[in-house]
């Protein structure tokens, strides 16, 4: 009689525990095994595990095709929506996976530090979002609700000669920041948008600039943190290939910068 060993248990690694951090996220993961009603799947390189829930089954999936998730739930056991390729089911809602994890919670050891980037990311992505739309004539709005969005609380806004300024708090009324809208100007070859700082309550100062040259856009965003430049890596990577997956030509460069001594009095004055 022969026995067949059951394939090896792959947890979720923990370097990939921020990609599943925010319900609504989307990312595009490979399916590279099926087992009864365990899918083995690949994301960046990593490898890790789900199993079929919900309306599914195992005959819904292909060895080797690229399938889109939303991530629904995060607390507890994590729950993804499968939305493509066959989300062809009665009750697309129930089109569900259960991430095979190693711990009951999300790791804690940097968890607030993954807020924080989490929060820049969708200001950046909203940021884009707005341009792109502005740009196609979909919106048109106030200057402060059009740069800031509903999830960013407005401060009193400053006008200096020729320039703009539009501060904000977060949603967690403990980071912040402002927006500093000039006049055009040339930076290396582009033309640049804005700028803004973000001072975030653990991850310290982070400054960006928005450019655009022909029909792309670029991200430039400088780190005064080592540690908030390694978290935020992975996570803009993401948000890059969420954006050529829209057929959006935008370049974000990350990038480290030291902060010298009497830097922003330097600045302002």
């Amino acid at each position: 009689m022969q026995i067949t060993a059951p394939a090896p248990i792959i947890y979720l690694p923990e370097n990939l525990w921020s990609l599943f951090s925010r319900p609504g996220r989307e990312l595009l993961v490979r399916v590279i095994g099926i087992e009864g009603k365990t899918l083995s799947l690949e994301l960046g390189g990593d490898r890790f595990q789900a199993r079929i829930g919900g309306t599914l089954n195992p005959e819904d999936f292909r060895v080797g095709e690229n399938i889109r998730i939303r991530v629904m739930k995060n607390e507890g056991p994590i729950i993804l929506q499968v939305l493509s390729p066959r989300p062809s089911k009665i009750s697309p809602e129930l089109n569900l996976l259960y991430l095979i994890t190693s711990f009951k919670t999300k790791p804690s050891g940097s968890e607030v530090e993954l807020k924080e980037i989490n929060l820049m990311v969708d200001f950046v992505r909203d940021l884009l979002w707005n341009i792109i739309r502005r740009e196609k004539g979909e919106i048109r709005r106030e200057k402060e609700e059009f740069f800031l969005g509903k999830d960013l609380k407005t401060l009193k806004i400053l006008y200096e000669e020729n320039k703009i300024i539009l501060p904000f708090l977060f949603s967690d009324e403990k980071s912040w920041g402002y927006l500093e809208l000039g006049l055009p100007e040339e930076i290396e070859h582009r033309v640049k948008i804005f700028s803004f700082r973000l001072f975030l309550e653990y991850l310290g100062l982070v400054e960006g600039i928005l450019s655009y040259l022909d029909q792309k856009v670029f991200v430039d965003l400088y780190f005064y943190n080592s540690q908030a430049l390694e978290l935020a890596k992975k996570e803009f990577k993401e948000l890059h290939q969420m954006f050529l997956a829209k057929d959006i030509l935008a370049k974000i460069n990350l990038e480290e910068k030291k902060l010298a001594p009497g830097y922003l009095l330097e600045k302002e004055g």
